[in-house]
């Protein structure tokens, strides 16, 4: 056992990496939820609310700006959306083409 006598100091650990995980994991958690958010608005609006698939798409890229903008998310996020929105659309309009 470690008796008495210890090498510990309170307060004179290096945390610097212990801050560096937490905040990739926030960061982490933070956009995936925005994302996991923006893939079930839009289906709850084609499907739910009876919305075109284009209007619902227009709406969930609004959605996901608004929630960028409040959440204060980097600009990956908007590159990221807008880039998931083309290939949402180019995809929707093959599955409307052989529909």
């Amino acid at each position: 056992m470690a008796g008495d006598h210890s090498n510990y100091v309170h307060g004179e650990m290096d945390v610097g990496d212990h801050r560096k995980t937490f905040g990739g994991f926030m960061a982490g958690s933070v956009y995936g939820g925005a994302l996991i958010a923006l893939i079930v608005i839009m289906p709850v609006l084609i499907f739910g609310v009876g919305m075109a698939w284009l209007p619902a798409l227009l709406m969930t890229l609004v959605i996901g700006v608004i929630l960028g903008i409040a959440l204060k998310l980097k600009g990956g996020w908007y590159a990221s959306i807008i880039a998931l929105a083309i290939f949402t659309a180019i995809l929707c309009m093959i599955i409307s083409a052989l529909v």
